[in-house]
């Protein structure tokens, strides 16, 4: 596996509040990485649903809507690129929105997507989901989600959940790496699962192998574990009693047990969080563990 590098990011552009906010987090990521950014506004082919519905109302033709979001689009990159002087290049496509998100990422060699979500609660948490937890958990490349109240840039506190599933390690490289570059403080928190103590004790291993592996690099982190059912409230709750700005986490993380109704642990910290969220798809790997290097 390659060392997390960020060189592109792509921020798909709804011109939402939302999204409007996630070019600021993109945008002070990308001067600290030396990083080129890529706005992406997807056209939803509405006229096509709309013309079955109600063919006696004439909207405007497709290729007028893309004329006009292209040029809103490029004026939001020129002024993205007089802001921060960042190169910053416009796409606009339609189609289903995560699939063309997805396949730019792919086509583009994207490194990080960031997007703004609105979260998600009751039954359609569950059944339904957003466009932004459908790319988190199908892109190849991590996603940086951000709520509408996410109003502080840079992360200071990054808070690095650690559960007894298979790749829960691989996200360590990717909060060292962020943690470098933001001058970062990395608040590791256990999620116990069981009170078996040889279970614990086994635990306790791998949480130490990850802190000494942080102190290697140079970086200052703190350790916490704690153990329940819904891991994903006790991360949401731990991350505010250590001021966290960032939770870094895997996309594979079990259900939680008293949780199920609501998603898996993911997709409830995504719909939740009040902080931003960068989620990781697992690398299929006989070692857990990725070096950075």
């Amino acid at each position: 596996m390659k060392p997390f590098q960020i060189q592109k990011i792509l921020i798909p552009i709804d011109f939402s509040e939302t999204s409007m906010l996630a070019i600021e987090h993109a945008a002070f990521t990308a001067q600290l990485f030396k990083a080129d950014l890529v706005l992406l506004h997807v056209v939803e082919r509405i006229w096509e649903q709309f013309s079955i519905i109600q063919p006696e109302i004439r909207i405007t033709p497709p290729e007028d809507f893309k004329n006009i979001l292209e040029k809103k689009l490029e004026e939001l990159a020129e002024t993205i690129r007089s802001k921060y002087g960042i190169k910053s290049t416009c796409i606009t496509t339609d189609g289903n929105i995560f699939n063309e998100i997805l396949t730019i990422t792919e086509e583009h060699k994207i490194d990080l997507v960031v997007m703004g979500t609105h979260g998600i609660s009751g039954v359609a948490e569950f059944f339904i989901g957003s466009n932004t937890f459908k790319v988190v958990t199908l892109s190849d490349c991590p996603v940086l989600s951000v709520q509408a109240n996410t109003e502080r840039v840079g992360y200071k506190n990054i808070l690095l959940p650690i559960d007894d599933s298979t790749h829960s390690r691989q996200k360590v490289n990717h909060a060292i790496v962020l943690a470098k570059h933001f001058v970062s403080k990395i608040h590791i928190v256990g999620l116990a699962d069981s009170t078996d103590e040889s279970d614990l004790k086994k635990f306790d291993i791998k949480l130490d192998q990850i802190e000494e592996y942080i102190k290697k690099c140079g970086l200052e982190s703190t350790r916490k574990t704690l153990n329940g059912n819904n891991q994903a409230k006790m991360t949401l709750d731990y991350s505010n009693s250590v001021n966290a700005d960032l939770i870094v986490i895997m996309t594979d993380q079990d259900e939680n047990i008293t949780g199920r109704f609501m998603g898996t642990y993911a997709q409830q910290i995504v719909n939740h969080s009040k902080i931003p969220v960068m989620s990781i798809q697992p690398v299929v790997s006989n070692n857990p563990w990725i070096h950075p290097y």
